[in-house]
């Protein structure tokens, strides 16, 4: 009896090891996301669906408002990846870090500018107002921008009026106080349901834009490329399951984003659907116009390489080994 209870003493503490041991095999990896939008929900897909675990990996996903702060918690170490969009990991280049986009999984602008029932043309604008959320935000960045190129000057032929977020720019909407708005996705669907229309798309004008990217330290990738590999494997196999399941990505993106609305998830998941990239690749070509704008307040930034601000390596590596095409099998974009 004495020997079987020992048995069985030893069955019970390996049944409770094992787990442990299997956790700690896995390669931990903390990531940050700098906004409650679908255009983060890749990582939020590969968690959920068991595909970061299938590549030896436990990532912990926390939220981190804004890019800035995002971009300095990964300088300081305290997460190894950054889901970020924008000038923030450009600005921290040009101030001495080591910050590099690995993967860029949107691409081009999902910005709208919507305006009052009455304004029908760009030009309809000048004398008036229009909303943006702060100073040096998407909003305002690329309000400015086209205003430019329609010929019309910022805060002279077109007033720009901070909100302080999107929900403020549609309270000015309604209250009349400005008489137009730009806004990211979904928010512009609230815009369009209080009787605003969309002026301008901006995807339809060509804009190249890191708007939704992967940004690690190069000391990161030196130290650690095997688990970065692993990480964009998953990344990219995330992408897929968004596009290829939406039952499952509205389930993700509505526990995420905290949000019932069914209307909003679905619009959410076919928008993105169609922008993120099947192969996320860092393109320099996606950074030019995010050197405008950090140039705005750093000039060496309109100077520089854009070249210097991305590593696609690891993604080419990963294509090059046909993981892709066996994901995506002989399917088109």
């Amino acid at each position: 009896m004495k020997k079987i209870c020992l048995m069985l003493a030893c069955v019970s503490i390996l049944l409770g090891v094992l787990p442990t041991q299997a956790a700690e095999g896995l390669q931990k990896l903390r990531l940050a996301y700098a906004s409650v939008t679908s255009a983060f929900a890749v990582p939020w897909i590969a968690k959920e669906a068991g595909i970061f675990r299938r590549r030896g990996l436990d990532v912990e996903i926390v939220y981190i408002a804004s890019g800035p702060r995002t971009i300095q918690t990964l300088i300081s170490g305290g997460v190894d990846v950054a889901a970020i969009g924008g000038g923030s990991g450009i600005d921290a280049k040009m101030a001495g870090a080591d910050t590099v986009f690995v993967a860029t999984a949107v691409n081009r602008v999902l910005l709208y500018m919507v305006a009052a029932p009455e304004i029908r043309r760009i030009e309809d604008l000048r004398g008036k107002s229009i909303g943006a959320t702060r100073a040096g935000t998407l909003t305002d960045f690329f309000t400015r921008y086209y205003l430019r190129q329609a010929g019309l000057v910022p805060d002279r032929d077109v007033f720009i009026r901070g909100t302080g977020g999107l929900p403020e720019t549609v309270a000015a909407l309604k209250a009349g106080q400005i008489h137009a708005g730009t806004f990211g996705f979904p928010a512009v669907l609230q815009a369009r349901a209080a009787g605003f229309h969309v002026l301008v798309d901006y995807a339809t004008q060509g804009l190249r834009y890191p708007l939704s990217g992967i940004v690690v330290t190069q000391s990161m990738i030196r130290a650690r490329e095997p688990a970065v590999r692993s990480f964009l494997e998953g990344f990219i196999e995330g992408i897929h399951r968004f596009r290829t399941d939406p039952a499952f990505a509205i389930d993700v993106m509505g526990r995420y984003m905290r949000t019932a609305d069914r209307k909003i998830l679905e619009e959410s998941q076919r928008v993105y659907a169609s922008a993120f990239e099947r192969i996320p690749y860092p393109d320099p070509e996606d950074i030019k116009l995010v050197l405008i704008q950090v140039g705005d307040n750093n000039p060496r930034a309109r100077g520089a390489d854009p070249r210097e601000f991305v590593d696609p390596r690891l993604i080419r590596e990963i294509e090059a080994s046909g993981f892709i095409k066996r994901l995506y099998g002989e399917q088109g974009r």
